[in-house]
Protein backbone atom coordinates (compact mmCIF):
# COMPACT_ATOMS: atom_id res chain seq x y z
CA UNK A 1 0.00 0.00 0.00
CA UNK A 2 1.58 3.98 -0.24
CA UNK A 3 0.27 7.03 -1.95
CA UNK A 4 0.55 8.19 -5.18
CA UNK A 5 2.57 10.89 -6.44
CA UNK A 6 3.53 12.11 -9.82
CA UNK A 7 6.34 15.02 -10.82
CA UNK A 8 6.35 17.42 -13.30
CA UNK A 9 7.18 20.69 -14.52
CA UNK A 10 4.41 22.78 -15.36
CA UNK A 11 4.38 26.62 -17.11
CA UNK A 12 1.42 28.62 -18.06
CA UNK A 13 -0.57 25.17 -17.78
CA UNK A 14 1.65 22.80 -19.77
CA UNK A 15 4.11 20.07 -18.76
CA UNK A 16 7.66 21.34 -19.82
CA UNK A 17 11.10 19.92 -19.44
CA UNK A 18 12.35 19.68 -16.34
CA UNK A 19 16.36 20.03 -15.75
CA UNK A 20 17.67 16.43 -17.22
CA UNK A 21 21.34 17.48 -16.84
CA UNK A 22 20.56 18.01 -13.19
CA UNK A 23 18.97 15.34 -12.83
CA UNK A 24 21.51 13.26 -14.81
CA UNK A 25 23.73 14.34 -12.29
CA UNK A 26 21.92 13.57 -9.03
CA UNK A 27 21.28 9.97 -10.51
CA UNK A 28 24.88 9.42 -10.81
CA UNK A 29 25.80 10.66 -7.70
CA UNK A 30 23.27 8.26 -6.18
CA UNK A 31 24.62 5.53 -8.26
CA UNK A 32 21.95 5.34 -10.17
CA UNK A 33 20.34 5.08 -13.62
CA UNK A 34 16.92 4.80 -15.41
CA UNK A 35 16.32 1.61 -17.89
CA UNK A 36 13.64 0.39 -19.84
CA UNK A 37 10.91 -1.42 -17.60
CA UNK A 38 6.83 -2.12 -17.55
CA UNK A 39 6.20 1.51 -16.64
CA UNK A 40 8.40 3.51 -18.57
CA UNK A 41 12.17 3.78 -17.21
CA UNK A 42 12.61 2.01 -13.99
CA UNK A 43 15.32 3.57 -11.74
CA UNK A 44 18.18 1.09 -11.00
CA UNK A 45 21.44 0.88 -9.52
CA UNK A 46 24.52 0.69 -11.57
CA UNK A 47 24.51 -2.42 -11.25
CA UNK A 48 21.20 -3.38 -12.21
CA UNK A 49 19.52 -3.88 -8.76
CA UNK A 50 16.10 -2.36 -8.14
CA UNK A 51 16.21 1.59 -6.15
CA UNK A 52 15.38 0.68 -3.00
CA UNK A 53 14.65 3.01 0.01
CA UNK A 54 15.02 1.69 3.26
CA UNK A 55 15.57 -1.81 2.10
CA UNK A 56 12.54 -1.81 -0.06
CA UNK A 57 11.96 -1.90 -3.53
CA UNK A 58 10.73 1.36 -4.86
CA UNK A 59 8.06 1.41 -7.93
CA UNK A 60 9.29 4.92 -9.22
CA UNK A 61 9.72 5.49 -12.50
CA UNK A 62 11.13 8.33 -14.68
CA UNK A 63 10.82 8.86 -18.42
CA UNK A 64 14.02 8.32 -20.47
CA UNK A 65 16.81 11.48 -20.01
CA UNK A 66 17.14 10.86 -23.81
CA UNK A 67 13.14 11.15 -24.63
CA UNK A 68 12.47 14.94 -26.80
CA UNK A 69 9.03 15.20 -24.46
CA UNK A 70 8.81 16.70 -21.19
CA UNK A 71 10.54 14.32 -18.77
CA UNK A 72 8.09 13.23 -15.74
CA UNK A 73 7.76 10.56 -13.05
CA UNK A 74 5.68 8.73 -10.62
CA UNK A 75 5.77 6.61 -7.43
CA UNK A 76 2.36 4.72 -7.30
CA UNK A 77 3.58 3.40 -3.66
CA UNK A 78 5.04 5.87 -2.02
CA UNK A 79 5.33 4.76 1.74
CA UNK A 80 6.89 8.38 3.15
CA UNK A 81 10.16 7.07 4.71
CA UNK A 82 12.51 9.46 5.61
CA UNK A 83 15.16 8.16 2.82
CA UNK A 84 12.18 8.11 0.19
CA UNK A 85 11.22 11.56 0.75
CA UNK A 86 14.82 13.07 0.99
CA UNK A 87 15.29 11.01 -2.28
CA UNK A 88 11.77 12.64 -4.24
CA UNK A 89 12.45 15.91 -2.25
CA UNK A 90 16.35 15.94 -4.37
CA UNK A 91 15.13 14.97 -7.11
CA UNK A 92 12.39 17.12 -8.13
CA UNK A 93 14.61 19.91 -6.50
CA UNK A 94 16.70 19.39 -9.52
CA UNK A 95 14.68 18.01 -11.78
CA UNK A 96 12.62 21.58 -11.26
CA UNK A 97 9.33 19.55 -10.85
CA UNK A 98 6.38 20.26 -8.80
CA UNK A 99 4.46 16.88 -6.81
CA UNK A 100 1.26 15.83 -7.93
CA UNK A 101 0.01 14.67 -3.96
CA UNK A 102 -3.02 12.06 -5.76
CA UNK A 103 -4.85 11.77 -2.91
CA UNK A 104 -4.92 15.57 -2.31
CA UNK A 105 -4.74 17.62 1.21
CA UNK A 106 -2.97 18.85 -0.78
CA UNK A 107 -2.73 18.58 -4.19
CA UNK A 108 0.27 20.10 -5.37
CA UNK A 109 3.09 20.26 -3.45
CA UNK A 110 6.02 22.52 -4.84
CA UNK A 111 9.75 22.31 -3.11
CA UNK A 112 12.19 24.95 -3.15
CA UNK A 113 9.73 27.26 -4.69
CA UNK A 114 10.64 25.85 -8.22
CA UNK A 115 7.92 27.11 -9.30
CA UNK A 116 6.27 30.71 -9.58
CA UNK A 117 2.63 30.79 -8.05
CA UNK A 118 1.11 31.53 -11.44
CA UNK A 119 2.34 28.28 -12.75
CA UNK A 120 0.78 26.13 -10.25
CA UNK A 121 -2.97 25.27 -11.16
CA UNK A 122 -4.09 25.61 -8.30
CA UNK A 123 -3.03 27.50 -5.40
CA UNK A 124 -5.83 27.39 -2.34
CA UNK A 125 -4.58 23.33 -3.06
CA UNK A 126 -0.79 23.79 -2.48
CA UNK A 127 1.96 23.53 0.35
CA UNK A 128 5.46 25.23 -0.18
CA UNK A 129 8.06 22.99 1.02
CA UNK A 130 11.73 23.95 1.85
CA UNK A 131 13.30 20.43 3.29
CA UNK A 132 12.63 16.77 2.89
CA UNK A 133 11.38 16.85 6.26
CA UNK A 134 8.48 18.90 5.53
CA UNK A 135 7.63 16.97 2.37
CA UNK A 136 7.13 14.52 4.46
CA UNK A 137 5.03 16.45 6.64
CA UNK A 138 2.85 17.84 4.08
CA UNK A 139 2.37 14.52 2.46
CA UNK A 140 1.22 12.70 5.52
CA UNK A 141 -1.73 15.24 5.63
CA UNK A 142 -0.30 16.28 9.29
CA UNK A 143 0.21 19.94 8.21
CA UNK A 144 -0.13 22.31 5.05
CA UNK A 145 2.49 24.98 4.42
CA UNK A 146 1.75 28.61 3.84
CA UNK A 147 1.14 30.43 0.60
CA UNK A 148 4.02 32.34 -0.80
CA UNK A 149 3.53 35.93 0.07
CA UNK A 150 2.47 36.90 -3.72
Amino acid sequence: MGITLLFMKVEDGDKVDADKAAVARLLEQRGLRVVEGPDGGQIVTHDGQPLTFDGSPSDMFLGHLDDPEPLIGAISHATLTAQECEFVYDLCVAAGFLIVHVPGGPLYVVPERNHAPEDVPDLDDTAWVTSSAELAHVLSGEDRSAEPAL
